[in-house]
């Protein structure tokens, strides 16, 4: 398994509180975000959308992850809405909605490119 990625746009402080009780968590200040990476791959991945929502409570939130095993999940949560979801297993689309214009998500790769370019 690979690193669950979540960046939230907000104080480090408050980003931090809202993963109290997560082991193996470490937070990065990135400007206005916050990278918060789940070390063990395991404690955030296959959450539903509206765990998500709840995270984020009014801030933007984008979550990230992909795997060896075509395992990929991407969250965009904007404004108190889900802008785009988009999550696979086993190499299978489970959830493909929303659009964003700005981050183009078709597959399990450009998840991985996204990371790589935004979430280091």
């Amino acid at each position: 398994m690979f690193a669950c990625k979540v960046m939230i746009k907000g104080a480090l402080e408050s980003v931090k509180a809202r993963f109290e009780g997560y082991e193996d968590m470490e937070f990065s200040p990135k400007g206005d975000w916050v990278l918060a990476e789940d070390s063990s791959g395991t404690q955030l991945f296959g959450w539903e959308v509206s765990a998500w929502l709840e995270l984020a409570g009014e801030d933007e939130l984008i979550y990230a992850y992909y795997d060896e095993d075509m395992n990929a999940e991407f969250i965009f949560v904007q404004n108190g809405l889900c802008m785009r979801a988009y999550q696979e297993y086993d190499g299978e689309v489970d959830t493909d909605e929303g659009e964003d214009s700005d981050i183009s998500i078709a597959g399990w790769t450009d998840i991985a490119d996204y990371m790589d370019e935004h979430m280091v």
